[in-house]
């Protein structure tokens, strides 16, 4: 048995005679049955009943039709994923991302993305609304946190906590807190999106805190809260990601390390494993790279996916 009798089997199936199938497919009639014969002989079976006016599928036949579909066809999708290998990425790719996210990373993959691959565009929408993606016309987006249950794509990238991060200035002041509730005695930084505070949620294994601080400071933007806390504001909690450029700067320290907001998933989510392009796997490889040079940095508030496996 080889793929290119199975192939036949299933085309001269689905046109209901050797000469309709021959018509579909270009093969020689006398081919389609030379195939279909060599693929009897390797079970020792016969699968077809042959007349002069049409075929019918015997009761073996019936039984290797599902599985001979499904190997043609994952037969189909390997020999496009291979030679999308081969294939230069090309063309306008369109990604949905998340505000933060998008801020903190989508530039710099921009500019990478189309200097590695100069027949490319890439168009980035940042926005925290899940955007339909077949229906608003995106090839992919990038997703914070648990996700709905759909007929997409999710492959995990990262988990991201938030974490406690200061200036260096501030962490000097006085001897560092080693319990949550210590922090309302501190000068915080708050995120406030919607105008209130987000409580700061904290865990430490089987520990759980949740804090409301009476910030003197509260921003709207993830952003600005990072640059507040690098100016000398206060104590603030902050995903890994947004932090790890100043902690790797030092701008800011991290704090009570054993204290961490909950996991969040990083994902990649797309419609279809089906046939994922040559532009699309490039811009999934080069995200994923650019989170794994990230990761060292967060001071442990970053992990792989592959470690929280």
């Amino acid at each position: 048995m080889n793929i290119e009798e199975l192939k036949d089997f299933v085309a001269v199936v689905r046109a209901g005679s050797f000469a309709a199938a021959s018509e579909e497919t270009g093969v020689p009639r006398s081919t389609l049955s030379k195939r279909v014969q060599m693929l009897e002989a390797s079970f020792d079976l016969r699968l077809l009943e042959r007349s002069t006016r049409k075929l019918r599928l015997t009761p073996d036949g019936e039984l290797l039709l599902p599985r001979a579909l499904q190997l043609t066809a994952e037969a189909d999708e390997l020999e496009r994923l291979m030679r999308d290998r081969s294939v230069e990425p090309r063309g306008r790719l369109r990604v949905s991302v998340p505000m933060m996210l998008g801020q903190e990373l989508l530039g710099e993959l921009a500019a990478s993305y189309t200097a590695r691959w100069p027949e490319t565009e890439i168009n980035v929408v940042f926005t925290d609304r899940r955007s339909d993606l077949i229906e608003d016309g995106f090839d992919c987006a990038v997703r914070i946190g648990p996700l709905p249950d759909s007929d997409y794509v999710a492959r995990p990238l990262a988990w991201s906590h938030t974490i406690l991060v200061a200036s260096p200035d501030v962490i000097a002041e006085r001897t560092l807190p080693d319990e949550p509730e210590s922090l309302l005695d501190w000068r915080t930084i708050s995120f406030a999106p919607g105008g209130a505070p987000v409580p700061w949620l904290l865990e430490n294994g089987d520990r759980r805190a949740n804090l409301k601080p009476r910030s003197a400071i509260t921003l709207g933007s993830l952003h600005a809260v990072r640059e507040a806390a690098i100016a000398g504001g206060g104590i603030a909690l902050i995903p890994a990601l947004v932090a790890a450029d100043a902690l790797n700067q030092r701008a800011l320290v991290q704090i009570m390390h054993r204290w961490q907001g909950p996991a969040s998933g990083i994902f990649i989510v797309y419609p279809s494993r089906r046939h994922v392009s040559a532009r699309l796997r490039a811009f999934i490889d080069l995200l994923e790279s650019i989170l794994a040079e990230i990761l060292p940095r967060a001071s442990g508030g970053l992990q792989s996916a592959a470690e929280n496996d």
